[in-house]
């Protein structure tokens, strides 16, 4: 006997497959006019490397004819925190628009310095309102015990790496709320978490691929292969990019900020 199926079960089951269509389609197309949004914004923030409160998305692909090499006998300044400060200058562009690909990890003998420059600017609110979100190991790792004592709003310290991702998971959801038809609220501050990923790569992943249009952005302290992974030397300049789309910003020097200057910089206020 053939199989047959009620009218109005195979009515219910086209409806089913065109809404899944409909939804994918719909999805698509966001997908796209957000990146065409994020690109042209990226194009300015490269441009004049400054950072404004708007999402940075750096459209460059790496081509040999780009890049710009530093020998190790060049008379280039490092850029120090002092000096990036005084000068009214900021790198941080650089790496918020790498933050903005799903993430970004920081690796080489400089990246632990270029981490702290990139915090306590970010902490000084110059270029934009930002809270930093580090569990407890990495900011002691980062800045010593003081990190713990520190009396500054914008800087989240939590105990554990795993109540640091639970946070995030609940700020996404409240910021998710709180979006508009013209995006992210007046006045929304920026989010970055700073952390060493360990086992909770995946879960973090999922939160920085998820959050960036909510201001939610990453930067990690190891290889960060769901996004890009910058290797930097002692004095700042970034020696590799890996990862799809890496833009082609090899040579390019960061701020550095060592630990002790930190210290002075995040208990003094600096």
């Amino acid at each position: 006997m053939p199989l047959t199926i009620p009218a109005g079960l195979a009515a219910l089951l086209v409806l089913a497959i065109a809404y899944h269509r409909r939804r994918q389609c719909v999805g698509a197309a966001v997908m796209w006019w957000r990146r065409t949004r994020l690109t042209r914004q990226g194009d300015r923030l490269v441009r004049h490397s400054e950072v404004r409160d708007t999402l940075p998305f750096p459209p460059v692909e790496a081509s040999a004819e780009s890049v710009t090499v530093i020998g190790a006998d060049d008379e280039t300044p490092v850029s120090t925190l002092d000096s990036m400060l005084e000068q009214e200058s900021t790198s941080l562009g650089y790496l918020v628009a790498l933050a903005a690909m799903n993430g970004t990890g920081l690796t080489g003998p400089g990246a632990e310095n270029v981490t702290r420059a990139m915090v306590l600017e970010l902490l000084a609110g110059r270029h934009m309102a930002a809270r930093v979100l580090v569990p407890r190991e990495d900011a002691v790792r980062l800045f010593g015990e003081e990190a713990l004592h520190a009396a500054n709003p914008r800087l989240v310290v939590l105990d554990t790496l795993q109540e640091v991702v639970t946070e995030l998971e609940v700020e996404i959801v409240r910021r998710s709320g709180q979006r508009t038809d013209a995006g992210v609220p007046e006045g929304q501050s920026w989010l970055f978490v700073i952390a060493s990923p360990g086992a909770a790569a995946e879960r973090l992943h999922r939160i920085v691929e998820g959050g960036t249009e909510d201001l939610i952005l990453g930067v990690f302290l190891g290889d960060w292969p769901y996004g890009i992974t910058s290797t930097v030397d002692e004095s700042g300049v970034i020696l590799n990019l890996e990862g799809r789309s890496a833009p082609a910003w090899t040579a390019h020097r960061l701020a550095i900020c060592s630990q002790s200057d930190a210290v002075r910089h995040l208990v003094g206020g600096d």
